[in-house]
């Protein structure tokens, strides 16, 4: 019973289930009918890897708990290696290129957009490994670089995500040699932005996207993916400007963000998804980090979040909704659901998120709110106890 309550709160299908877990759809309905005892520890595993819970949770035992990281310590240390090698190859060498095969940067993308973290972290080690053993053997250089510096970008990413910002800055500046060494616009600001993120809380990163911005500004007239990384540029400036407290600094740069979108349309298969769309989504996180996420109403006409392909920025959109919410006053239930909306999108992302756990502890600590089970439950698993 406990599989089928959380097959259907994750919204998947036996067959679904089945696929993801690697077992036939009629063993998946003979544990859940009680038919079939559920006695293997790799099934158990299975499962709750396909469900993104605990063994514990599937169970009902205590077993095992939710760490609230969806990477494993071992994972991590394997994308630190990754990281060296391919930062430091005299260091981090002794991967043979015959062994290493090709990286697909579409594998490890769709992977970061349904925040998969814990396939991802391990996709992403063993990626950064053949980079590093290709490094100085021959072949088609624009491409190879174009994939580094994609490569480099998720993991600064996934990094941030997981809160490891120690491991950011050395792949920030693999991506940004590899962007500079090949010239492209596009992937100039792709670099960059990434050594934003990896910059993001040092006094000064401001300075940074206003590099980016001046650099990308005589390109975004004429290349729509330029132009995407140059919003986004306005975009992080917005929000960092909102957690200084410039409140007209951070309109300014959502308004050039939100011209720029209406120039390029809705891009929702590039690297961020930009568009009309997400610069709503970031005029809430915006909102949120003035501290006035209790003036948000209803959204405007045509803003509809659901349909970016990305479950990743759907679910920090609700997260951020959670958080605006609990910013006003009597708002609680409804910040709750905006939460559990977001764990039904992505189920590691608010494991992963800052901002759910705040939201959690917040919700906690109100009345009510601290006894409510399921709201514990969900706490649990983003690491809260």
């Amino acid at each position: 019973m406990r599989l089928r309550r959380w097959r259907l709160r994750r919204g998947l299908s036996q067959r679904v289930l089945a696929d993801l877990a690697g077992f036939s759809q009629g063993y998946v309905a003979q544990i859940e009918s009680g038919a079939a005892p559920l006695e293997r520890r790799s099934a158990r595993e299975a499962l709750a890897r396909a469900l993104q819970i605990s063994v514990g949770e599937l169970t009902g035992l205590a077993e095992d708990s939710a760490s609230g990281s969806p990477a494993g310590s071992a994972a991590i240390a394997e994308l630190r290696d990754g990281i060296v090698a391919l930062a430091v190859p005299t260091v981090g060498g002794g991967y043979a290129p015959s062994s290493s095969g090709e990286v697909d940067t579409d594998v490890l993308d769709g992977l970061y957009a349904a925040c998969r973290y814990d396939l991802l972290v391990p996709a992403l080690a063993r990626a950064l490994k053949r980079l590093a053993a290709r490094s100085g053997t021959a072949g088609v250089r624009p491409a190879r670089l174009r994939t580094t510096v994609e490569v480099c970008a998720t993991t600064v990413a996934t990094c941030v995500q997981l809160g490891h910002p120690d491991l950011t800055l050395a792949p920030a500046g693999v991506a940004m040699r590899a962007a500079e060494d090949l010239g492209e616009p596009a992937y100039l600001g792709l670099a960059n932005y990434t050594r934003i993120r990896a910059v993001g809380a040092v006094a000064g990163a401001e300075l940074v996207v206003d590099e980016g911005i001046e650099r990308l500004s005589p390109h975004a007239g004429s290349d729509p993916v330029t132009a995407a990384i140059y919003g986004m540029h306005h975009l992080i400036r917005a929000e960092m400007a909102a957690r200084a407290g410039l409140a007209g600094v951070a309109a300014a740069h959502l308004d050039e963000a939100a011209a720029v979108a209406e120039h390029t349309g809705e891009r929702p298969d590039d690297w961020f998804s930009f568009g009309p769309t997400n610069v709503g989504m970031w005029r809430l996180a915006v909102l949120v980090a003035l501290g006035d996420g209790g003036a948000v109403g209803t959204p405007a006409p045509g803003f509809h979040p659901e349909a970016l392909p990305s479950a990743q920025r759907r679910a920090t959109y609700f997260i951020d909704l959670s958080r605006a919410l609990l910013q006003g006053r009597g708002r609680e239930d409804a910040a709750a659901a905006a939460l559990y909306r977001a764990e039904m999108i992505a189920p590691q992302q608010v494991c992963a998120s800052d901002g759910a756990r705040e939201a959690l502890r917040t919700l906690l600590s109100r009345p009510r709110y601290g006894r409510d089970g399921r709201l514990r439950g969900l706490a649990a698993r983003a690491g809260i106890r």
